[in-house]
């Protein structure tokens, strides 16, 4: 958590795109479920009654700026979330950079530079996406979440609640995922990180590599650590494939639990068809987020693991004296004398 908090203290800087990016977020997130109220009035209201069906026409035009309204709110906020994101990019690279030129010769003695180079390039680019893009789908999903789920349980108390019943186990689910996720992912990290060092190593010493023919112990070198690499990342992959499926599954049985109940409602006329029909374009619309909040955890658990390694630079301690001294004085004046020298 502590990971995150300073991630998320890198926002501050842009309180204006921050506040227009969650404002454009919000209303997106309220605007799906213009359609479905308008479907489910349509049903129960138009349809039935002859006298208004010249009011159809009125209606599906209405729930087509539904949808209009909807996509361009995502149009302002994918702008935003782009000039938002760059910059803050932009702020971790410079901290990055000036960190490393505060630091003692010792500290590069010891690591490689294709690793200080991953963590600068392919490792803020991974924690930037915690930053904004998790951070962003995540809030969308839950004020969709809330939204959607507000009409469900103000149309029919009962059937929301069979609707719901899913939620609770997907968050165990999500919990047992990411309760120790956070050591496979830093060992993907830590795997890539090792292969790109080695491969910037080898390029830039490739003349030597083929003055002593050494391209086939080379070769087995770096297969050795690209197996690492894949191997860490079959590790993160198994889990994936038995959580994601799982998970979905789980949601589903909202959906069969709407039909049996939603439809027994309807046969004891506690509920209009209409609404039934309503329910059934809710639930999709409940659902979606809370797949999205799955493939955020997944997110999550990546950026975490770049950020634990781009602090771990950050919070490396400055050579002695580094901000300290006066600036020299422009220009510098010396002279370089040479006496009782000879040549022979």
């Amino acid at each position: 958590m502590k990971t995150i908090l300073r991630v998320i203290s890198y926002l501050r800087s842009y309180p204006l795109l921050g506040s227009a990016q969650l404002i454009c977020a919000t209303l997106m997130a309220l605007s799906v479920v213009v359609f479905p109220s308008i479907t489910g009035y349509v049903v129960d209201e138009i349809l039935p009654e002859p006298a208004r069906h010249h009011e159809l026409l009125f209606w599906v035009f209405l729930g087509l700026m539904g949808f209009f309204l909807k996509d361009a709110l995502n149009c302002a906020r994918i702008i935003l979330n782009n000039h938002f994101e760059q910059r803050v990019i932009f702020d971790i690279r410079s901290d990055l950079y000036q960190k490393l030129q505060r630091l003692p010769l010792r500290w590069f003695d010891g690591r490689r530079t294709g690793d200080i180079m991953t963590r600068v390039v392919e490792d803020v680019t991974a924690m930037e996406r915690v930053l904004i893009d998790g951070i962003e789908l995540g809030l969308v999903a839950m004020i969709q979440l809330l939204a959607v789920g507000a009409v469900m349980y103000y149309t029919d108390v009962t059937v929301a609640l069979w609707a719901t019943l899913p939620v609770p186990f997907l968050m165990i689910g999500a919990w047992l995922y990411t309760r120790n996720a956070r050591d496979r992912y830093r060992g993907q990290r830590d795997a890539a990180s090792d292969m790109n060092s080695l491969l910037h190593d080898n390029v830039s010493g490739i003349s030597q590599i083929k003055t002593y023919t050494a391209e086939e112990r080379e070769h087995e070198r770096f297969n050795a650590f690209s197996d690492k690499l894949r191997q860490a990342s079959l590790r993160i992959m198994r889990w994936w494939a038995f959580y994601s499926p799982g998970m979905s599954f789980v949601g589903m049985v909202g959906y069969a639990l709407v039909l049996g109940f939603g439809s027994q409602a309807v046969m004891s006329e506690r509920m209009e068809l209409g609404e039934l029909v309503l329910f059934f374009l809710l639930l999709s619309l409940f659902y979606e987020p809370v797949s999205k909040l799955h493939q955020l955890n997944q997110m999550a658990l990546s950026s975490r693991a770049a950020a634990d390694r781009v602090f771990e630079i950050l919070d490396s301690e400055d050579e002695p004296h580094s901000e300290a001294g006066g600036a020299l004085t422009k220009p510098v004046l010396g002279d370089v004398k040479l006496e009782s020298v000879s040549f022979s």
